[in-house]
């Protein structure tokens, strides 16, 4: 049995290698930077409660990835969450604050407001490919898709973005 301050001693590690990843993992599940932030303490939080559970079958950072995404996508499926939607679209310009204007600043660049803009099946896989570095068979086997859906969707969101971006690029002389 491991003792609690080695547990701490390897969560921390973790964090300090994989930390920035996941927070940006959940940031393109959630377009929503304090909201990510939630989702990094609750991601980390279930590794410490489960790291005894891993079996080392796979690569820690697969797992770590795994957890991410289940805990991101349990988020958007929850009831509260549709509920909060709601409610904050109709209060939004009420509730401006400091960060959400950091945070509007940051998505004024024309790549991140395209990939951003891409539905989430399209835009995790974009974010794992290119920011990750991730094969699509690594893909696949991250989302519990075939590695074909994975090549598909990646394919249909180059196009897409292809075409956002000209969008956003274009000018009239």
């Amino acid at each position: 049995m491991v003792n609690r301050q080695d547990l701490n001693a390897e969560i921390e590690g973790l964090i300090d290698k994989y930390g920035d990843d996941i927070l940006r993992l959940c940031f393109i599940y959630t377009k929503d930077y304090s909201q990510a932030e939630d989702l990094f303490q609750e991601v980390f939080i279930k590794i410490y409660k489960n790291i005894d559970k891993f079996r080392y079958d796979s690569d820690i950072h697969t797992w770590i990835t795994r957890i991410a995404i289940n805990t991101c996508k349990d988020y958007l499926k929850s009831s509260w969450i549709k509920r909060i939607i709601l409610s904050w679209d109709v209060e939004k310009e009420e509730r401006e604050s400091i960060e959400s204007a950091v945070i509007k600043d940051i998505e004024k660049d024309y790549i991140i407001n395209a990939v951003l803009g891409l539905p989430e099946k399209y835009r995790v896989v974009v974010f794992l490919y290119y920011y990750k570095g991730l094969s699509t068979k690594e893909i696949a086997n991250l989302t519990k898709e075939k590695e074909s859906t994975v090549r598909s969707r990646l394919m249909r969101a180059r196009d897409m973005l292809k075409g956002k971006l000209k969008e956003g690029l274009s000018y009239e002389e």
